[in-house]
């Protein structure tokens, strides 16, 4: 545990040394929930109830904050800088170090989405305490139930950006892995648009993957909706998937030791 603070705070340190940059990855993604907000509100003013798909306008505007919190906590650049160590050959100095190569991935991106994480808090919590009567506020009860259910989706998130960037080993270049990645996790976790709003099929569908758990059910625990699970076997599901991810980290890097060499070991 000392070893893995000690590489999270490592982690923090360096995304704030270049505080220009810092700052800018810190506020950029308040243009799309701007953005966002525009659309719906625009679609809301167009029915003549206010409500699409059974959600009204309070609901959408405080699953679209939400969201926002949950989703923008890593950027661009923080979630690729694995996938990038790989295609430049300075990953081996991960193979070499005394703490597992899961740790040091794991312990990295944690000290990444801290900062953003903490200030997309911030946000939400301002949104609801300057516009709460547009907005479905949660109870403390349901805040209580999400606390455990936020941590599990941050974990999920992780793992998945690990096992993805370990793909890289397999491929020439990183891009086409990520955008797909990226395209795949925002459209089935409810992160573009609540999954409640899909078609039945495709409903069923997401929710057979990990990805609703990441952003949709988080949301819908705080927000007091009805799940498609009870709510004990949501954090069976997370635990479930977690460990599905843990045992192909292990599989992936087995065989990549295999046919990975090392100059000089």
């Amino acid at each position: 545990m000392r070893n893995f603070l000690k590489l999270t705070a490592m982690s923090l340190q360096s995304q704030m040394y270049y505080r220009t940059s810092f700052f800018l990855n810190l506020l950029s993604p308040m243009a799309l929930l701007a953005g966002q907000y525009l659309l719906w509100h625009a679609l809301y003013q167009q029915q003549p109830d206010h409500i699409i798909s059974g959600m009204d306008a309070a609901q959408m505007y405080s699953y679209l904050l939400i969201a926002f919190t949950l989703n923008h906590i890593m950027g661009w650049s923080s979630e690729n800088a694995l996938s990038k160590e790989i295609k430049n050959g300075t990953v081996v100095k991960r193979c070499i170090r005394p703490v597992s190569f899961l740790s040091q991935s794991v312990a990295e991106m944690t000290g990444t989405l801290l900062p953003q994480l903490a200030l997309n808090l911030i946000i939400a919590s301002a949104g609801f305490l300057l516009f709460g009567r547009f907005l479905l506020v949660p109870s403390l009860q349901n805040i209580v139930l999400f606390l455990p259910c936020m941590a599990g989706a941050l974990l999920l998130r992780i793992l998945l950006i690990e096992l993805c960037s370990l793909l890289c080993f397999y491929t020439t270049g990183y891009l086409g892995i990520s955008w797909t990645r990226n395209a795949i996790f925002e459209f089935f976790s409810g992160a573009l648009i609540p999954i409640v709003m899909f078609p039945g099929w495709l409903k069923s569908m997401a929710y057979m993957t990990p990805f609703p758990y990441m952003i949709q059910i988080p949301i819908s625990i705080l927000l007091g909706q009805e799940l498609n699970v009870p709510l004990f076997q949501v954090y069976a599901v997370q635990f479930f998937w977690i460990g599905i991810f843990l045992g192909l980290h292990g599989l992936f890097y087995k065989n990549i030791r295999k046919n990975l060499i090392i100059a000089g070991g």
